[in-house]
């Protein structure tokens, strides 16, 4: 396993959406066997991640969270700018939380 060199020699970047679902509370009585749920609709929460996945290991870590989609692809266009010019040690110290644990 190599341990310097260039980053994109070791990690690929990617854009993650994350969508999280509300719960339906249906408010159960034990007198009742069903009871409709209120009208209320459910509601969506989306955001994006940009993560870098290590080639050796596959391990994704999340390098940051966005609102909106095109946000996310814009960081992640500047990293990957970043991971042709940097090497792997500058990378993972503009990034903490890219190396592993020794």
């Amino acid at each position: 396993m190599r341990v310097f060199g260039k980053a994109s020699d070791f990690y690929r970047l990617r854009v993650l959406k994350v969508s999280e679902d509300s719960e339906i509370n249906l408010d159960w009585k034990k007198d009742i066997l069903f009871r409709a749920p209120q009208v209320a609709p459910m509601s969506t929460k989306t955001w994006y991640m940009v993560q870098a996945v290590n080639m050796d290991d596959e391990n994704p870590k999340s390098l940051k969270r966005f609102a909106t989609g095109q946000s996310a692809m814009r960081f992640k266009e500047k990293a990957e700018d970043l991971l042709g010019e940097m090497t792997k040690q500058q990378f993972e110290e503009r990034f903490p939380g890219l190396s592993r644990a020794k």
